[in-house]
């Protein structure tokens, strides 16, 4: 049955699997402008692809015209198509599957053979030729999966974990293998949020908005409005429900990154920060925040600011602790900054815990950071929490005035913090950080000891620092 379905496949629809609107016409499918947006990055040729939506432009039908053209393109292919749970994967994606051949061409109709969790193509196998369904909720639905001519569609991405998502590309190994990945942007903390941020030169990034998407069979602009009687127009359910717009801040994160690019790279800002955070002498704080690597992956980082503003930072791996020292030491030196009025603020714990004395031999005015040091409010469960919510305020109100990086910016932006039964906040460690996919905040760290003010009266040194260079409390 197979060769003679291909026999007439190719004797009637020959040109339609080069080009995907013939193959619309052979579903009988009419595709919106939206939707065009996506086919038209399918045939100029793009291979990673994001496409983050509102609910209504028709993002799963459009995978499932996809699915199924890039099955029909090339004979003997493997398409995986994977959801956070299996009912999303049956009910979403097959079930337009099962809507669009209902309606297509009697020979696309034989073409495809449609099962509860699998598509054969033209009689044969769906592990030989066809489409299978994979649950995203655990690795081993992305193992075992490497072969030539595979495509991979992840929808409801941004609730795919980071590890998964590494597996799945890890998977995809043949060089015109497709990776599709599409859904609401619920989060910021997923793999589906980096593809419109850190990742996103390496990504087609599509963007829908539910407010201009046409009224149709399936969608009405109502919808819309009931959302906005019942979230308002500026929450974030508006945000990922109708306008595809990632949600400003995750409930648990320190700060969102919208206010931390609202810092970055501002020349007007930087002028207004130079100026603020004077010390006793009416001359600019001089500070240098240090952070060292712990691991060899790890970055080690330094940060100088001239009153609220960074002036200059620098980030290094693989390299001793006292280099960084003595980076830190030639920065102050190209600076022109005296030791009199310059501070400098390392990580003492970890790495950092051998190479203080270094400060001390060197006549400089150092303030040891403890991370797990008493908190100077009762706020706050230990000292590097307070620091970030220190640094925190001050992007919140604008106060100060950050390089522009995307690496640090998502650091800043995706630290989680939490309440302890004491009531008090607590930010999450850096191992709990890097569990969730991400690298070591180590240039976040590094800037947040850069701006520390408050510091605790006691020893010699932070005396002197308190009395001279406190510019008010956290």
């Amino acid at each position: 049955m197979s060769t003679r379905i291909l026999r007439v496949f190719e004797a009637k629809y020959r040109s339609l699997t080069s080009d995907i609107y013939k193959f619309c016409d052979a579903l009988n499918y009419e595709p919106s402008w939206q939707q065009r947006e996506l086919f038209d990055a399918i045939m100029a040729g793009y291979l990673k692809i994001a496409i983050r939506s509102g609910q209504g432009p028709g993002k799963t039908r459009a995978l499932a015209v996809i699915g199924l053209f890039r099955l029909a393109q090339r004979p003997y292919s493997k398409l995986v198509v994977t959801a956070p749970t299996m009912q999303q994967c049956k009910e979403a994606w097959l079930g337009e599957v099962t809507i669009l051949l209902r309606n297509a061409d009697p020979v696309l109709q034989q073409m495809f053979q449609v099962t509860s969790t699998t598509i054969g193509v033209c009689g044969q196998k769906a592990k030989d030729w066809g489409a299978i369904l994979r649950t995203s909720a655990t690795t081993e639905g992305s193992q075992g999966q490497h072969r030539e001519d595979m495509d991979i569609i992840c929808d409801e991405a941004s609730g795919v974990d980071r590890g998964i998502i590494e597996q799945y590309k890890g998977t995809l190994t043949n060089p015109g293998g497709m990776f599709i990945m599409a859904g609401n942007p619920n989060t910021r903390d997923c793999a589906f949020f980096d593809c419109f941020h850190l990742q996103r030169h390496m990504w087609k990034c599509i963007h829908w908005n539910a407010e201009e998407t046409p009224e149709s069979s399936w969608f009405s602009h109502q919808r819309n409005r009931e959302f906005v009687e019942e979230y308002g127009r500026d929450s974030d359910a508006y945000r990922i429900r109708v306008l595809g717009e990632f949600p400003l801040q995750d409930p648990n994160c320190v700060m969102s990154e919208e206010m931390v690019m609202a810092v970055m790279g501002d020349p007007a800002l930087m002028q207004k920060c130079v100026r603020m955070g004077r010390m006793g002498t009416g001359e600019p704080v001089r500070q240098f925040g240090i952070d060292f690597a712990r691991f060899g992956g790890d970055e080690s980082t330094i940060f100088r600011r001239s009153g609220y503003h960074v002036a200059e930072w620098n980030r290094f791996s693989h390299v001793d602790p006292t280099y960084i020292v003595d980076k830190a030491y030639h920065m102050q030196l190209m600076a022109s900054w005296p030791d009199t009025n310059t501070w400098f603020v390392p990580d003492a714990g970890g790495m950092g815990q051998g190479i203080m004395h270094r400060f001390y031999q060197a006549g400089k005015n150092v303030v040891e950071f403890h991370s797990q040091g008493k908190a100077l409010k009762r706020d706050f469960d230990n000292r590097i929490t307070q620091a970030w919510f220190h640094l925190a305020k001050l992007v919140r109100t604008r106060n100060c005035s950050l390089p522009k990086d995307g690496l640090l910016a998502s650091q800043l932006a995706t630290r989680r913090y939490f309440t302890t039964k004491k009531g008090k906040l607590i930010i999450e460690s850096k191992e709990d950080y890097k569990k969730r996919g991400y690298p070591s905040p180590d240039r976040a760290d590094g800037c947040v000891l850069c701006f520390w003010d408050s510091v605790e009266a006691t020893g010699n040194v932070s005396s002197q620092y308190y009395s001279q260079h406190a510019v008010g409390s956290v």
